[in-house]
């Protein structure tokens, strides 16, 4: 009998401890851009690890990691930045690029941490990029949200819950005007 409890504990414990991994249905992100709603369900992430050294005059220059998240409704290849951010090729692909800066001193190979970074920021734990590509009348269009000028109006925040040895997943909740980006991801890490 007390076996049996503690498989059943066991059991509970492991199904609530899953997380949603890439291409599973509850990683959906609402997109509202271009006056046009669509719900995009991530098939596929990569991150693509990266540094920012800022520089001053007569000032020590500042590190920080810049870690580029691409999400997209169709199967991506994720071997590195440039496969990811291959043409799309057809009506209904989207692809979401959020570009996240880390804490003074990380690097490129530092990893994500479980966090908050927001669009208002001024240099660490910032939402550096946040760009929709999609597909229509034959080409492909691209909307960014304002995130460097400091009269923007963009609002929001990228939160980092969970990071493990080969993903990390967060949620998105971004606005600007008329444009809003809303949900939750899960993205492959690079292989070390």
């Amino acid at each position: 009998m007390r076996k049996m409890i503690l498989i059943s504990i066991i059991a509970i414990f492991l199904s609530a401890c899953g997380g949603a991994g890439v291409g599973s249905s509850s990683s959906k992100i609402n997109i509202k851009v271009g006056g046009k709603d669509s719900t995009m369900e991530v098939k596929s992430g990569g991150v693509y690890y990266g540094n920012v050294i800022s520089t001053s005059p007569g000032k020590p220059s500042i590190q920080t990691f810049s870690h580029s998240i691409y999400l997209a409704n169709y199967e991506m290849d994720t071997t590195n930045a440039a496969t990811m951010k291959k043409a799309l090729t057809a009506p209904e692909q989207i692809r979401l690029l959020i570009g996240l800066q880390g804490e003074e001193g990380t690097k490129t190979d530092s990893p994500f941490k479980v966090g908050t970074y927001t669009l208002k920021a001024e240099r660490f734990n910032k939402v550096s990029v946040v760009m929709i590509t999609t597909f229509a009348d034959g080409k492909e269009k691209t909307d960014d949200f304002d995130t460097m000028s400091s009269m923007s109006k963009a609002e929001g925040e990228v939160k980092i819950t969970a990071v493990t040895a080969d993903s990390v997943s967060g949620e998105i909740n971004v606005t600007e005007g008329d444009k809003t980006i809303k949900g939750t991801f899960t993205a492959k890490l690079p292989k070390k």
